[in-house]
């Protein structure tokens, strides 16, 4: 799970407050992880693993959202 969260894709959802980030940084970031979890989906066997790393990489991103939506309200509310 911890080179899940290692891939450039997270590191830069954490960082999107701190400074804003291209759409090719971003995309290219995308495909990066794609072929890493490709990767890993195919050089894993057991599917327990697979599931559960999928479930917390969903889990990961739907935190993200939630705090980007809080974020929005935020600077909505103030303008």
């Amino acid at each position: 799970m911890r080179k899940l969260l290692q891939q450039r894709f997270f590191r830069l959802l954490s960082e999107y407050s701190q400074r804003k980030v291209s759409v090719d940084e971003l995309t290219e970031a995308i495909n990066e992880l794609a072929t890493y979890v490709t990767h890993f989906s195919i050089n894993e066997q057991d599917y327990s693993v697979l599931l559960r790393y999928f479930s917390f990489g969903l889990h990961r991103l739907k935190s993200y959202r939630v705090w980007f939506e809080q974020e929005k309200n935020a600077l909505f509310a103030s303008n």
